[in-house]
């Protein structure tokens, strides 16, 4: 249950308040701007953000376990040891984004209509165990340290990748492009 409601949220934002830590379980906060914003700790889990930018914002630790993310900006957002556990994240526009040392587990990329674009993110460290990448765009991501066991990556553009002590299996980019 959330701390707040989605207006004492935006109310919040424009009094320019503190929100780290903040419980926005479960709100449907589609198609807010809520760009370079200190949300280090915040619960998202649950939360519909359906097309919403959070371009630069700081969403260290916070946990987004179930959130739509689909259609969001996410430019230069800071992920930093989240938890994005059963995330869709399809048509989301991650370039630039840090994923370093989150949890990726089971979240969706692909939905076959709209595609991710993850360019140049930090996914070091990164659990991305079961993440369904198909068709995504992943140019110059880096993987280093990685867990993607049973990711799926089929059709999705890989170049400039990179893998070094990443784990995933034999045959995960066997389907893929840029390889």
């Amino acid at each position: 249950m959330a701390d707040v409601t989605a207006d004492q949220f935006n109310s919040h934002i424009a009094n320019g308040k503190d929100l780290s830590g903040l419980n926005l379980s479960g709100l449907d906060l589609s198609y807010l701007s809520i760009t370079k914003l200190n949300l280090r700790g915040v619960s998202l889990a649950g939360c519909n953000l359906l097309g919403s930018d959070l371009s630069g914002s700081d969403l260290t630790r916070a946990n987004l376990r179930g959130a739509c993310l689909d259609g969001a900006k996410l430019c230069g957002t800071n992920f930093t040891r989240a938890n994005l556990t059963i995330t869709d994240m399809r048509g989301a526009d991650l370039r630039g984004a840090n994923f370093e040392g989150a949890n990726l587990s089971g979240a969706a990329s692909n939905s076959g209509q709209s595609t991710a674009r993850v360019i140049g993110a930090n996914m070091h460290k990164a659990n991305a165990q079961n993440a369904n990448f198909s068709n995504a765009i992943l140019v110059r991501v880096n993987f280093n340290s990685s867990n993607l066991s049973g990711a799926n990556f089929e059709g999705a553009n890989i170049t400039r990748v990179s893998l070094q002590d990443a784990k995933y299996d034999i045959d995960a980019f066997d389907r893929a492009i840029g390889v």
